[in-house]
């Protein structure tokens, strides 16, 4: 008798769980699944989230904390007394397979908190200083939930995000959540990755600024995530979108950490699901972000002529106060 063995392959599923996983709509919307189905979690990539500070004591956060600074009260002293900040941190870094609670979209990625908001506002000058502090600190990535409308550009902040780009961060905003076309900072300089949020039916959300600058959408409505006193909560906001994007060029560049920012935002272009019309529009950029194809598919050489970061305009009036743009929240679970 001769037997004939036939080649078996064995897949293997990286069972998550994390208790309020299924809740998560938007972690699966931007396919965040495949990317931890591939073994890609964000490992080795700072991200500075510039915020109102985190809760550090989160249990579902704690181990993905690094040392960050006050830029407030000028101390070590990041403790979140708002929640913002935790939030935000939870989309990107929240544990996984820990039991309880959510996934972050790089759940292993290192979160350096630089508190630059208090509950109620913040100062450019404290925001200048914090991006200048995580680009000689070793982040890659620099998360902003907040902004503010400006009449002319600010010569100070556009300095500091020259220097960042510079040490090759990549800095990810918010466009805020006025339904309005005004340009708002820091999303609207051209060297910053600027986010619009949508709901589950992908369209934009009723509240997201929109216009030519945006860049990319994501998940911005009933997010759930984080928040202070250990809990949970959900979320509504371009605050709550823009980490979504943060994650995923987390993933990336754990993945492909030779990429420069250029060749990362190009990349993430050619790879976003379409939204809207077809090509850039002004509510969805080039589209939504897509997770798994950040970590299984080709990066963009940087001989494909990338995206160009380049300065057009200059000045120094503000007139608005900075501000977090969560939107609403609502206490969950």
């Amino acid at each position: 008798m001769c037997l004939i063995f036939f080649p078996v392959r064995v897949l293997a599923v990286n069972f998550i769980n994390d208790s309020l996983l299924s809740q998560q709509w938007g972690w699966y919307r931007i396919r965040a699944d495949m990317a931890y189905d591939e073994g890609c979690y964000g490992e080795g990539i700072i991200v500075a989230l510039l915020d109102t500070g985190v809760d550090l004591d989160h249990p579902d956060l704690a181990s993905n904390i690094i040392g960050g600074w006050n830029f407030l009260d000028k101390n070590d002293n990041v403790t979140d007394c708002d929640g913002h900040g935790t939030m935000v941190a939870g989309i990107i870094a929240g544990v996984a397979n820990n039991s309880i609670g959510v996934v972050g979209v790089a759940p292993r990625v290192s979160i350096m908190p630089l508190k630059v908001l208090s509950e109620t506002d913040g100062s450019w000058v404290d925001l200048n200083l914090a991006i200048r502090y995580a680009a000689d600190n070793g982040a890659r990535i620099i998360g902003m939930s907040l902004g503010g409308y400006y009449s002319r550009l600010g010569q100070s902040t556009e300095n500091a995000i020259d220097y960042a780009i510079g040490k090759g961060c990549i800095l990810v905003a918010a466009v805020g959540n006025d339904n309005s076309t005004e340009l708002f900072y820091p999303a609207a300089y051209e060297q910053v990755v600027a986010v619009s949020a949508t709901d589950q039916d992908d369209n934009k959300a009723s509240f997201s600024n929109y216009g030519d600058y945006v860049d990319f959408c994501a998940p911005g409505v009933d997010v759930l995530t984080t928040t202070i006193g250990g809990e949970y909560a959900y979320g509504s906001g371009t605050s709550f979108a823009a980490p979504f994007v943060v994650g995923v060029v987390a993933l990336m560049l754990s993945e492909y950490p030779y990429l420069s920012g250029e060749e990362v935002v190009e990349s993430l272009r050619v790879q976003a699901e379409d939204l809207g019309e077809e090509g850039l529009d002004q509510y969805y950029g080039w589209g939504l972000v897509d997770a798994g194809s950040a970590v299984t598919e080709t990066p963009i050489p940087e001989s494909s002529g990338a995206v160009s970061l380049i300065l057009i305009v200059s000045a120094t009036t503000m007139v608005l106060a900075l501000k977090k743009v969560h939107g609403s929240r609502k206490r969950g679970i």
